[in-house]
């Protein structure tokens, strides 16, 4: 079983995303900046590749847009429903492998956000993109948030340690220059007292990354033209340079 296939589940929750609360709060200014940028307006199709726990799903629905959410976890989808469901709005969600896409010119604009693009190689993720391209409209948009490989080479740390609430992650990495891929082995531990952690689990995931250069490149030979690029969402004033930034909010659009 490939990693991904089952890492998306409630230890991702409670250990890497450390129950998700930090995350809510992101969550409308993300909104804004997406709408903002891709030039959405209500009643737009948008399609929400590994929606995850529909943050963003629900939040789009919210303001009017027609939103489908598609994602392998049926856990995290589950709590999407559960989200939508709460916040009195519909979301279609859609249990599905992102390499299988069934829509044709059905969506104004698909976005992918949180490091939710390049688990495979290079051959399959440029397969995505085409099938992308082809989901969309004529001048559709896809917005993608990952992280940048140019910030992590100068800032790469071979080892990470995360505590929340008696629990503790700790990682292991290395990156490999030639293939552009992390491959991080994350070992899960839980408090059983004062003095001690148990194993609950261990799982290694391997992601590949691009450059700003390389994400025009790859994008244009696909079938998408370069529209604008950001330093994440946390830089949306441009103050810190492209080059220098953690993440990249990548903007393209259908030739």
């Amino acid at each position: 079983m490939a990693w991904y296939e089952d890492f998306f589940g409630e230890d991702y929750l409670r250990f890497h995303l450390r129950g998700g609360e930090w995350l809510e709060e992101r969550t409308l200014p993300q909104c804004d900046f997406v709408i903002t940028a891709l030039d959405l307006h209500p009643g737009a199709r948008v399609l929400d590749l590994c929606c995850g726990q529909g943050r963003h799903s629900v939040e789009l629905a919210k303001r009017g847009f027609t939103v489908t959410g598609l994602d392998l976890s049926e856990y995290l989808l589950d709590l999407a429903r559960r989200r939508a469901r709460e916040a009195g709005v519909a979301v279609n969600f859609v249990h599905r492998d992102m390499r299988e896409l069934p829509w044709e010119d059905e969506f104004d604009a698909v976005v992918n956000l949180f490091t939710s693009f390049g688990y495979f190689d290079d051959n399959t993720n440029n397969d995505i993109l085409r099938q992308c391209c082809s989901l969309v409209r004529p001048k559709g948009f896809f917005a993608l948030e990952i992280m940048n490989r140019d910030w992590l080479v100068r800032n790469f740390q071979p080892r990470g340690f995360t505590w929340y609430k008696g629990l503790i992650l700790l990682e292991d990495r290395k990156f490999d220059v030639e293939t552009s891929r992390v491959q991080a082995t994350w070992t899960f531990l839980k408090q059983q007292s004062e003095k001690q952690f148990v194993l609950e689990k261990q799982v290694t995931i391997n992601t590949r990354l691009w450059s700003l250069h390389e994400l025009v490149e790859t994008f244009r030979k696909n079938g998408w033209e370069f529209q604008a690029a950001y330093p994440g969402f946390d830089n949306q004033d441009k103050s810190v340079a492209l080059t220098e930034a953690q993440r990249l909010l990548f903007i393209a659009r259908k030739k």
